[in-house]
């Protein structure tokens, strides 16, 4: 069998031409038509006025179902050729037609199925349910630069003539939208904490508790804030000796030896920070308060010199006492607080307790 498109010849049984690919089923001319037909012998038909006119009304009205059905076939064809122009263009070139074509495979195996652009040369290679941009004449082509040799579906194709992108492109984007905006958020909360701390140090924020106060209050004095799990450390002296032998050693016997020289001693002694008690630490708009086990701690506000913040708690020197306090464990506290018309959280560390200290001894002051 030849193909009537190319000429070339083809298996009987082939029903695609193997270099063209066009449908040889459908491009098969039929050189004889049967015309016969019965003859009709209206030699004994008879018929009257009134028979007559009906038939030709019948007769009317049928041309005019055939004319109407003729005239909605044409507006349909013709609306079909328009929606598969437009989906075989090019999305290349924009001008050229895609044409569907057939290739034998490497050594003669398989079929490989492509879409080739009569204008461009764009090239699409069927991949399963995807098509991958093989080739193209131009490859300065922008499209090519950005989409060639990759496989996308044909909606993406399609997307991407229309001047939209790819599926993976616009995963991308939105990801990339996520992470800016939880970019935001962090520095907008930043923003917010800064704030609230700046406010606290100039005592234009009080935090005050409404749970019950574990210490007696004094006269216009309110309950700030509860710390529980608190270590008090202190500073303290740590003595170590080290002593050190000179002089021969004589054996005796097994086991028995004697030492003749002399021995000296050398002590040092040095401060370490140690744990001195646990308990709660309570501060209100006058006081710091420890209560321990061990050990209470009752601290003025307006006797405080300097604040050290860490972390984890704060370093605190006052009047008349020499050793410095350590509070570790305040970072385990969680204060709520609320600005700019939004409400947030931050942990006790020692640089929020130091603001809140500070705002305290501004407002007594």
């Amino acid at each position: 069998m030849f193909c009537p498109n190319c000429g070339i010849e083809n298996p009987p049984n082939a029903k695609f031409c193997y270099e063209c690919g066009i449908n040889l089923l459908d491009s098969i001319k039929v050189d004889e038509v049967d015309k016969s037909k019965d003859p009709v012998d209206d030699t004994n038909i008879n018929i009257n006025p009134e028979d007559e006119s009906k038939s030709n009304i019948a007769q009317k009205e049928s041309e005019d179902t055939n004319d109407k059905s003729e005239d909605s076939d044409d507006r349909s064809d013709d609306t079909g050729d328009d929606s598969s122009s437009s989906k075989n263009n090019c999305i290349i070139c924009k001008a050229g037609e895609m044409i569907p074509m057939v290739h034998k495979g490497t050594f003669g195996f398989g079929i490989k199925n492509t879409l080739e652009c009569n204008n461009c040369g764009a090239l699409f290679e069927k991949k399963g349910l995807k098509y991958k941009l093989s080739e193209v004449t131009d490859t300065n082509q922008p499209l090519w630069i950005k989409y060639g040799h990759q496989t996308l579906t044909e909606d993406e194709w399609t997307r991407i003539g229309d001047g939209g992108i790819s599926d993976a492109e616009q995963q991308k984007i939105n990801q990339e939208k996520i992470e800016q905006e939880k970019h935001q958020l962090i520095v907008r909360k930043e923003n917010d904490a800064n704030q609230f701390l700046t406010s606290l140090q100039n005592g234009k924020i009080t935090i005050t508790s409404s749970n019950t106060s574990p210490v007696i209050l004094k006269k216009n004095e309110s309950l700030s804030i509860v710390m529980h799990n608190i270590t008090l450390q202190e500073p303290r002296t740590v003595r170590q000796t080290h002593a050190a032998y000179g002089g021969p050693t004589i054996r005796v016997a097994k086991g028995v030896s004697f030492r003749l020289g002399g021995a000296s001693a050398r002590s040092e002694s040095h401060e370490e920070i140690r744990a001195i008690d646990k308990g709660s630490l309570i501060l209100t708009t006058k006081r710091l308060i420890f209560i321990g086990s061990k050990r209470t701690t009752n601290i003025d506000l307006r006797k405080i010199m300097a604040i050290e913040s860490y972390t984890d708690g704060i370093e605190s020197q006052r009047e008349n006492k020499q050793k410095t306090e350590y509070f570790k464990g305040t970072n385990k506290t969680i204060v709520n607080f609320r600005i700019n018309g939004r409400q947030s959280t931050i942990p006790l560390t020692g640089v929020v307790l130091r603001a809140v200290i500070q705002g305290a001894i501004a407002q007594i002051e």
